[in-house]
């Protein structure tokens, strides 16, 4: 099969890829692309000559699946800071309820009342 030569300029040294390795390659990268599209798995490393090629694809199956894990760990920490959020908002009632309770027992119930309908507020909005 042909020969392409792609050469950086000022480049010492050329690589070579067959035009055959070429067109697989782009016939990988659009099953990739539909396969992402549709959120399935990459399509499988085809048979190639071209360690650059080779290499070239092995890298998008990579970052793909770096992709993945780090969803995975974005999902995960969303999950954490719902969980803290939720912890932080009982931990700021029962100090609401607390502080209500202190002024109740000093006998200053209106400033009993009003650290109750702030705490009402806060829980509200």
């Amino acid at each position: 099969m042909e020969e392409l030569v792609f050469e950086e300029e000022g480049a010492s040294s050329a690589f070579t890829i067959t035009l055959g390795d070429f067109l697989v390659f782009i016939n990988w990268m659009n099953q990739t692309e539909k396969s992402l599209a549709r959120a399935e798995a990459l399509p499988p490393l085809p048979e190639l000559d071209s360690g650059k090629v080779k290499g070239l694809i092995q890298f998008v199956q990579r970052l793909e699946e770096r992709f993945h894990l780090n969803e995975e760990k974005k999902l995960a920490l969303e999950a954490t800071v719902i969980a803290h959020e939720a912890q932080m908002g009982q931990i700021l009632s029962r100090m609401h309820a607390n502080i209500a309770s202190l002024y109740d027992n000093l006998g200053q119930s209106h400033k009993a009342e009003e650290v109750r309908r702030r705490a009402e507020a806060v829980h509200v909005g």
